[in-house]
């Protein structure tokens, strides 16, 4: 809120500081972020998804892995397998025995529900950022921070990020969405430089020949 009169201004002067520092520790924390995803060639990491609706109560989660090089990944989860090679995207849907193939536009950033690779470069995005101290979790001490999209057409109001302190990685992310869900994604196990073929992040039709193609490219 505004301050409309000079003796509330001049009573908030500390806690602006404050939020001034906060703003520069996150700013820190995210440029070192940055610096530590960028140095590796490759990232794989094992993940838990969990949802909650706060309005139905209706919850659930599951496992993937995400393999990443550059612009490539390799996203794996319980019922579809989602490759892209930097240009064309191809969406395994193992239950319909179909592949979707499509050459994506560019993703929206902040949008980790839809693209949850971006977990892994969400130091890029223009969000507004907030330090909110540390918090021990799993008897670590975890640094806190909030994202809050300056887009605020986006379907959530923030993201809330847990680092690790050293070295300063993805611990989790929470997405506070608009219509009272919740959704997390927690990094369970995370290799770095692992090698890794530009076939992985294609999808082989050899190596599913029932799978039917559905070429949705223009």
């Amino acid at each position: 809120m505004k301050l409309k009169i000079l003796l509330l201004t001049l009573l908030s002067l500390p806690a602006l500081q404050v939020s001034g520092q906060q703003n520069n520790r996150a700013q820190q924390l995210l440029k070192k972020l940055a610096e530590n995803n960028q140095a590796h060639q490759t990232i794989r990491a094992d993940f838990t998804f969990h949802y909650k609706s706060l309005q139905s109560q209706e919850e659930g989660s599951w496992e993937g892995q995400i393999l990443m090089k550059g612009q490539k990944y390799r996203l794996e989860l319980h019922h579809s397998t989602v490759y892209y090679d930097g240009k064309t995207l191809w969406n395994h849907l193992h239950d319909a025995e179909e592949v979707n193939v499509s050459e994506p536009v560019e993703q929206k950033e902040g949008d980790i529900l839809n693209h949850p690779h971006q977990i892994f470069e969400i130091h890029q995005m223009e969000l507004k950022h907030k330090y909110l101290g540390e918090e021990r979790i799993e008897g670590i001490q975890m640094h806190k921070i909030d994202l809050y999209p300056k887009d605020l057409d986006k379907d959530y109001s923030r993201i809330r990020l847990f680092l690790t302190p050293s070295p300063v990685q993805i611990h989790s992310a929470r997405v506070f969405a608009k219509d009272g869900t919740r959704y997390t994604i927690e990094i369970d196990n995370l290799v770095t430089d692992k090698p890794a073929s530009d076939s992985s992040f294609v999808f082989d039709k050899q190596a599913h020949p029932k799978v039917e193609v559905i070429d949705m490219r223009f």
